[in-house]
């Protein structure tokens, strides 16, 4: 799936992304460490969208400072790694994905 970017508006899909960058890249890392790059284009084989990569960085900065990720170096360069509190947060978000659907279906029902 491509999306169309049109300049100064961005989609759907980005405002989500944008939104929900912090539980975005954890889903990423669930698997295996990433570089930013690695987790950019995560997000464009699974939605179609490139994150800007401030927001990549600036989120993985938070996101270790809250200790569910750690930077590993490697011959790449750096790579992220989700620690034991970022595997837990991981996996409730995994074991809560028919909630947040069912409650954004709710949401947005039209009559």
């Amino acid at each position: 799936m491509s999306i169309r970017l049109e300049i100064g508006k961005p989609t759907i899909h980005q405002r989500a992304l944008k939104a929900f960058a912090d539980f975005a890249i954890l889903i990423a890392l669930k698997n295996q460490a990433m570089t930013a790059y690695g987790i950019n284009n995560y997000f464009i084989r699974k939605i179609g969208i490139a994150a800007s990569p401030s927001t990549i960085y600036s989120d993985l900065v938070s996101m270790e400072r809250k200790g569910w990720i750690e930077c590993v170096r490697n011959q790449n360069g750096r790579s992220y790694a989700l620690t034991p509190k970022g595997r837990e947060i991981a996996s409730n978000i995994s074991s809560i994905n028919n909630e947040i659907i069912n409650i954004l279906k709710t949401l947005f029902l039209v009559y």
